[in-house]
């Protein structure tokens, strides 16, 4: 069962977050909420509210063809809530899925064929590393730009291993959502291989 977030919903609809919020609370519009505490919409309750409230379905179906997919790997769970609530709150179209091990993230990277994995690189079952390598090493129909997420700091073997890796960018734990969600748009639209790290 597909879930959308109440940013999704805003841009498809073409409103903003605080009218999506107005219609759940109201009851117009169905949700649950996550045991990390976020609203999320199930993807038929969506499309029944659109056509019920006889809303563009033509523009909303562009929305949904023009949404950038992002995935992130990370075992750390507040990590994980702490870049979703990011990403709920974010301005520009997209779709976003997360894993919490390397082996798990591996499979949905095949089936959701990101157009950015945001990655940590200590994880269990497959380290982050290894899954650079393996994408690189892939026939992907189309390779994830890939924005490394690191508490590595001045480890210098993890830092020379990242450098060999070549990931377009990489971001320093900790770090505000504000410059996650800088360097993800930075990357998205960077047309190089291997976008600037740490700008």
């Amino acid at each position: 069962m597909n879930f959308i977030t109440t940013g999704e919903a805003a841009r498809r609809c073409g409103v903003g977050i605080n009218t999506i919020k107005r219609w759940m609370k109201k009851g117009e519009l169905k949700y649950i909420v996550t045991p990390g505490g976020h609203w999320r919409i199930r993807e038929h309750e969506f499309r029944t509210f659109l056509k019920t409230h006889n809303m563009d379905l033509l523009q909303e179906k562009e929305h949904t063809s023009e949404a950038h997919k992002i995935l992130l790997i990370e075992d750390d769970l507040d990590m994980c809530a702490l870049v979703e609530g990011a990403f709920d709150a974010a301005t520009f179209n997209h779709t976003f899925d997360y894993a919490k091990d390397g082996y798990s993230g591996l499979i949905k990277l095949g089936l959701m064929q990101p157009d950015i994995l945001i990655l940590d690189i200590m994880l269990p079952e497959i380290n982050g590393l290894e899954i650079i390598q393996r994408i690189r090493a892939t026939d992907f129909h189309k390779k994830p730009k890939i924005l490394v997420i690191t508490g590595a700091g001045d480890r210098r073997l993890v830092r020379r291993a990242l450098e060999k890796a070549k990931p377009d960018m990489i971001l320093d734990k900790p770090f505000a959502v504000e410059d996650l969600i800088h360097a993800t748009q930075k990357v998205l639209s960077s047309t190089s291989a291997v976008a600037a790290v740490n700008e």
